[in-house]
């Protein structure tokens, strides 16, 4: 008698209570995630996603320019969110002259990280 109640107790644990699996947290919307250009007034705790254009050699000719601060800061807010961050931090902006006499623009550079 025991057995056939111990029987159906021990599937229903086995496939019934099984905790689901912990859950990476959702990425925020491009207009709410934060840009610091400092660690410093940052939350703490946070996790590094990437660090964008500057891992490698070719961001010295190969990174994005920007034609203002605005539109450097939403192009940065995008890659967050596309890659499940939810901020920036050690945000920066450097004027480059501009390519065969043109307008002078900025290349950016920062880290993508997850607040936790």
């Amino acid at each position: 008698m025991l057995l056939r109640l111990a029987a159906p107790a021990f599937l229903l644990c086995l496939f019934g209570c099984a905790a689901p699996a912990p859950t990476e947290p959702a990425a925020a919307a491009p207009q709410k995630i934060t840009i610091y250009e400092s660690v410093t007034g940052a939350p703490a705790r946070f996790q590094i996603v990437k660090r964008l254009w500057i891992e490698s050699w070719i961001s010295v000719v190969g990174s994005p320019w920007y034609d203002s601060l605005d539109e450097a800061k939403q192009a940065f807010r995008e890659h967050a969110e596309s890659l499940g961050g939810n901020g920036v931090i050690n945000f920066g902006c450097y004027r480059m002259a501009g390519v065969l006499g043109g307008s002078p623009r900025l290349s950016c550079n920062g880290t993508i990280v997850r607040f936790l």
